[in-house]
């Protein structure tokens, strides 16, 4: 993608995204008038300034394009010269992201990955699959940009220095995709609680429970074995409202972003019929997290959606407590919530964790609910 490079542009250009530079209070922009409040909230209920929004409040020429700076950019991504393997998290944050592409330290080619969007564009992340990349070092780059990819005059921000990598990985998995066998509930079958939903093979990056056409919205993704050989899925049909839906379940030789893309249909379509005595009222599951297995490191996005969302937290396989995140839950709608992860106040090492979601508020009575996100295991790598 051949773009304009552009820098940093100043403290208050970070600053106004989540305060007002020069005070709380609403403020004339030199002198034109305009008032603006110090807080305005995106379409996912982020909060941000409205100063960001505006080149001369903000000094950014390119407002409301930015990339997080500093220490938000470093936390998303691995250091320079760590040694990587399997799966690995990697984020961005800024404000209007229409396009963020993982590259080597100059030029744009070969393309080591697209990053996916959140729906508000300040948020994205790519689940980096080392496994499809040779052992030793490898020099990358992180490119973010306000257009979507191919389109003309775009402006470049560097979301991540040029690092160099050390990709160390130990008997890599077989690549082919193949499904030898899979196991779910027969068509027409009548679902209730959790059901356990496999598929084994090989070559096996990534499995979705999807629609019976298309691919969104993706009712459940589905734990892999470091091998690549089986993938699993608790499925808390709480998640999903009560009636017949056609379903099925796909499954991939790469991760969400990552070239060369190939689907297996492992269970075709089926009617199933979900009765929980659920509505529309309340109902949520995870929309992002890092897939089981993955290495995270610095501070990690979990975002929930539904409806009727009073309690988000991130919990441990079973039971309560410790509570290890609450979320935040966006008022205006109770239908999506956030959590920034700092995983750096958890040792090294691997964690089991689950997220639930609750239609009341923490300690009410008459909760019910939602295995938002079945246990995974992440590698804390800090």
């Amino acid at each position: 993608m051949k773009s304009r490079v552009s820098k940093a542009f100043g403290i208050c250009t970070l600053a106004a995204m989540v305060s007002a530079c020069g005070g709380g209070a609403d403020m004339d922009m030199a002198g034109s008038g305009t008032k603006l409040a110090p807080t305005v909230w995106t379409s996912d209920g982020r909060a941000t300034n409205s100063c960001s929004y505006d080149p001369r409040c903000s000094n950014n020429p390119h407002a409301p394009f930015i990339v997080q700076s500093g220490t938000y950019a470093t936390a998303g991504f691995p250091a320079d010269g760590a040694t990587i393997s399997g799966m690995v998290r990697l984020q961005v944050a800024g404000l209007a992201l229409e396009n963020v592409e993982l590259l080597p330290p100059s030029g744009y080619a070969p393309r080591y990955g697209v990053f996916q969007l959140s729906n508000d564009k300040t948020h994205a992340w790519l689940d980096l699959d080392t496994t499809k990349l040779p052992n030793g070092p490898i020099a990358v780059r992180a490119a973010a940009f306000n257009k979507p990819a191919g389109q003309p005059d775009a402006v470049e921000l560097t979301a991540m220095t040029p690092r160099t990598w050390v990709v160390n990985n130990t008997n890599p998995p077989v690549q082919e995709l193949s499904v030898t066998a899979a196991s779910a509930p027969a068509d027409g079958a009548v679902l209730a609680g959790t059901v356990r939903l496999e598929v084994r093979g090989t070559g096996i990056a990534n499995a979705e429970l999807l629609p019976g056409i298309g691919y969104a919205p993706r009712l459940g993704q589905f734990n892999v074995s470091a091998d690549r050989t089986y993938a699993w899925l608790d499925l808390d049909t709480r998640t999903i409202p009560d009636g017949v839906r056609d379903v099925r379940v796909s499954v991939f030789n790469v991760t969400q972003g990552q070239a060369g893309a190939q689907e297996t249909v492992a269970i075709s379509p089926r009617r199933w019929d979900f009765r929980n005595g659920v509505g529309t009222d309340f109902h949520g599951s995870v929309s992002v997290a890092p897939p089981h297995g993955s290495t995270l490191s610095g501070i990690v996005v979990l975002e929930v959606r539904g409806a009727g969302l009073r309690n988000i937290e991130l919990l441990p396989p079973e039971g309560y407590a410790p509570v290890r995140g609450t979320f935040s839950v966006w008022s205006g709608s109770y239908t999506i919530g956030h959590y920034n992860f700092d995983t750096r106040t958890l040792p090294n090492g691997p964690i089991d964790l689950r997220i639930s979601a609750f239609n009341v508020a923490p300690g009410q009575p008459g909760a019910r609910e939602n295995i938002a996100m079945p246990t995974r295991q992440w590698i804390i790598s800090n």
